[in-house]
């Protein structure tokens, strides 16, 4: 909960216990002035969020009470029930926000300030496959995150650009009312728009989301990067992404048709669609870096002489871990990838029968291990002629490896996250994705994959073959 609302429970508790202490109300009106003042305050400074309503309700009945009570002294017996139920109910009324808590985004681990903008880039050699009139040219929206020249406070905005189209979609898709999330309207990332662009020249990693995720559901990953020294770039994978808005005003959803079931198509039919669905993920992070060498011609042309294209990693989860290997199999700009729970079923087998080149990074939640899948991903790490980094994390489910934990602290209990806490998952996260990536493209060298530091995760080196 946050201050304020914290005061004001305590207000409401005090206005119940207080008769039962002392045998008598206050003076009429004072605890009706403070309940209402308290609940003004708090909606004007904080802001409103529905757990708080019944809290609110609380304390305007309680005013109202203060105010139409003529007797003033309690009886012993009116006492004790008011202390029994009245403290049960304020604490039934705080549970709820105290529960669904505003979530915060932990600061990022690196010294620089993050700045972040935003971009359109079409791709004029790929027609659109998906939505409910496909054709024509390709086109996504891409962020970026980046090291700022200086830190600007004040300056961070909400933790997801288009919060009022991004939030009800991600909670419908999660079978929760479109309001669910609308508390998180008040959660900040630490990353500043438009923000000048720190001096220097920083290696360039692409992220790619997975099915119905959207460019920064792993924001503390692209923050903690960029904090680090890396220029990060997620695109929105449209109709793939669960909502993109676009910057002349039009939203999209992700197109359920991308993926047929299984009353509704043939086993040869699922598979083809699902590699076509890979093949865009991976062909969107192709026209990023298609995009970033047009220099100043392109969409990044702020970024020319900021991104060096000579060292480029490549990041994804789910399905977008499965379109990073794709793209680190066929694209020699790759020059490491990280992988997190990455879906490879939907790989051709054209694709699978390339020898991995590149040092790989594979992360396996709980959900994930001992699949079909992870044999597949397991052929890909044996076949490489790099290192691999084999591990898995105790207790974490396949969303714990984006921002899902954070802002659904509930999840574990549903199922939709694993048992392991968030700040724990994030930081074993951020670990070795950091790590990884300063050994392999700035060469600097990390301790984070020297040895295994946290007790949840096991850690193997397929080294390549001979």
């Amino acid at each position: 909960m946050r201050r304020l609302e914290l005061v004001l429970a305590a207000a409401a508790l005090v206005a119940v216990v207080w008769p039962v202490v002392f045998g008598v109300r206050p003076k009429r009106g004072v605890m009706a002035v403070t309940l209402l003042v308290g609940v003004a305050a708090q909606l004007q400074v904080e802001g409103f969020r529905w757990q708080m309503i019944p809290l609110y309700l609380t304390c305007v009945g309680l005013a109202i009470g203060d105010v139409i009570f003529i007797e003033r002294e309690l009886r012993w017996t009116n006492r004790f029930a008011r202390g029994v139920f009245g403290t049960a109910g304020i604490l039934a009324a705080a549970a709820i926000p105290l529960l669904l808590p505003v979530p915060l985004i932990p600061v990022p681990s690196g010294g620089m300030p993050v700045g972040t903008v935003t971009v359109e880039v079409t791709d004029f050699d790929r027609d659109e496959l998906y939505g409910e009139n496909p054709g024509g040219p390709r086109r996504f929206v891409a962020q970026v995150w980046y090291p700022a020249a200086e830190a600007r406070p004040g300056a961070e905005d909400l933790w997801t650009d288009d919060f009022d189209v991004v939030a009800p979609a991600l909670s419908r898709k999660l079978g929760l009312p479109s309001w669910f999330l609308g508390h998180t309207r008040y959660t900040r990332r630490n990353s500043q728009r438009s923000a000048p662009i720190a001096p220097g020249s920083f290696p360039v990693i692409v992220y790619s989301h997975g099915w119905t995720g959207f460019r920064s559901v792993a924001l503390t990953q692209m923050e903690a990067l960029a904090s680090n020294g890396y220029i990060v770039i997620a695109p929105d994978h449209a109709f793939g992404a669960v909502a993109t808005r676009f910057p002349d005003g039009e939203v999209v959803r992700y197109d359920p048709d991308a993926l047929p079931d299984e009353r509704s198509s043939t086993a040869q039919e699922r598979q083809k669609a699902r590699e076509n669905l890979v093949r865009t993920f991976a062909e969107d992070v192709i026209a990023v870096l298609d995009e970033l060498e047009l220099g100043v011609e392109g969409q990044f042309a702020n970024f020319v002489g900021a991104a060096d294209l000579s060292k480029v990693g490549v990041i994804g989860h789910s399905t977008g871990g499965g379109a990073a290997i794709w793209v680190c199999l066929v694209d020699e700009r790759c020059d490491a990838v990280v992988a997190f729970d990455p879906w490879v079923e939907a790989l051709p087998e054209r694709i699978l029968r390339i020898p991995a080149s590149r040092p790989q990074l594979f992360m396996r939640s709980d959900e994930w291990r001992g699949t079909q899948n992870d044999a597949m991903l397991r052929g890909i790490a044996a076949r490489g002629s790099s290192r691999t980094y084999w591990l898995g994390v105790q207790g974490a489910g396949h969303n714990d490896f984006t921002l899902a934990p954070l802002l659904t602290s509930w999840g574990s209990r549903f199922g939709f996250t694993g048992s392991i806490g968030a700040g724990r998952m994030l930081q074993i996260v951020d670990n070795y994705l950091v790590g990884f990536f300063d050994v392999y493209l700035l060469g600097t060298g990390s301790a984070a994959l020297d040895s295994v530091a946290y007790p949840e995760v096991s850690m193997e080196r397929i080294e390549p073959r001979s």
